[in-house]
């Protein structure tokens, strides 16, 4: 059974179904006329479709937005090639437990973790994962197994027990937060004196709590369709690294249900050049290959 089953407290439901629709080809010689006009309407439409879509990208409020979302991201950046030891705590109705976590992080490409400690699904020596956007490897030495595979939502979730993209692995992992958005997606922001408020609408409803003092993201949460928090990351203990704010907690909550998981930084390093992401194992490991 796989352990992240146990540890579903964590559950990110992302992406979606992809509808694809096939060009019509049944048309007959007579309908050319009805063709060629028709594409001239989609040539007009498209124009007008580009102009709304220019307005759209240009207005004003948007762009003041994407400038506080760029500044954001900038001093999130500074927070790369981290390597930090930290204690972490997960509760559930069925599970109580602390151990610790070592982490090591390039900005954007890799995360390399080891965890280790009181945990009844690890043994006393840990086990080992490394993912970039593409791949992943993990060492179980609790079962002398090594799996291999894409990386993909459900498989963090089996080997980091949280279910989700890669950019909130990095998000957690990292102690600072990059925000993304697409041209599609519909921005809004309000403030106060202390947090700008930023609200993503696409696939998903994400919120962003920023403090204004820092520009670094305090908070943020996905939204149901009730305008409910379903999930959400905390970052607190900010620590000036660099250029940037380094967070030395991060809570994972899903307040329906009061389960969560927490990392405390006890020690952390940036910009090591030589950080390694490589994941050792024995020869003799049993190894397993996923092709999804």
């Amino acid at each position: 059974m796989k352990l992240f089953s146990v540890l579903s407290f964590i559950c990110l439901l992302f992406g979606g179904l992809v509808f694809g629709q096939e060009e019509d080809s049944t048309l007959s010689a007579d309908d050319t006329l009805n063709i060629l006009t028709d594409t001239l309407i989609m040539k007009d439409s498209s124009r007008t479709t580009d102009s709304l879509r220019s307005v759209f990208l240009n207005n004003p409020e948007r762009l003041r937005i994407a400038d506080v979302i760029k500044s954001v991201n900038n001093n999130s950046n500074n927070i790369n090639l981290l390597h930090s030891e930290n204690v972490v705590k997960i509760k559930t109705s069925s599970l109580d437990a602390t151990g610790e976590i070592e982490i090591r992080m390039k900005r954007n490409d890799d995360v390399w973790f080891r965890i280790s400690g009181g945990f009844a699904f690890v043994s006393k020596d840990a086990f080992f994962a490394h993912f970039n956007r593409n791949r992943f490897i993990y060492f179980d030495n609790l079962n002398n197994k090594v799996i291999e595979g894409p990386t993909t939502n459900d498989n963090i979730g089996y080997i980091a027990r949280m279910k989700c993209s890669f950019d909130d692995l990095i998000n957690v992992m990292s102690g600072s937060c990059i925000i993304n958005y697409s041209e599609k997606d519909t921005l809004f922001m309000t403030e106060d004196e202390i947090h700008y408020i930023i609200t993503i609408k696409g696939q998903k409803i994400l919120k962003y709590w920023i403090e204004k003092r820092t520009d670094t993201v305090i908070k943020y949460a996905y939204i149901n369709k009730n305008f409910k928090e379903y999930l959400r990351i905390m970052y607190s203990n900010l620590t000036k690294a660099g250029d940037g704010y380094y967070a030395r907690k991060v809570e994972i909550t899903r307040p329906n249900t009061n389960e969560f998981l927490k990392i405390v930084n006890e020690k952390f390093s940036l910009n090591n050049p030589s950080l390694n992401f490589k994941v050792d194992f024995p020869y003799d490991a049993k190894r397993i290959v996923w092709e999804k």
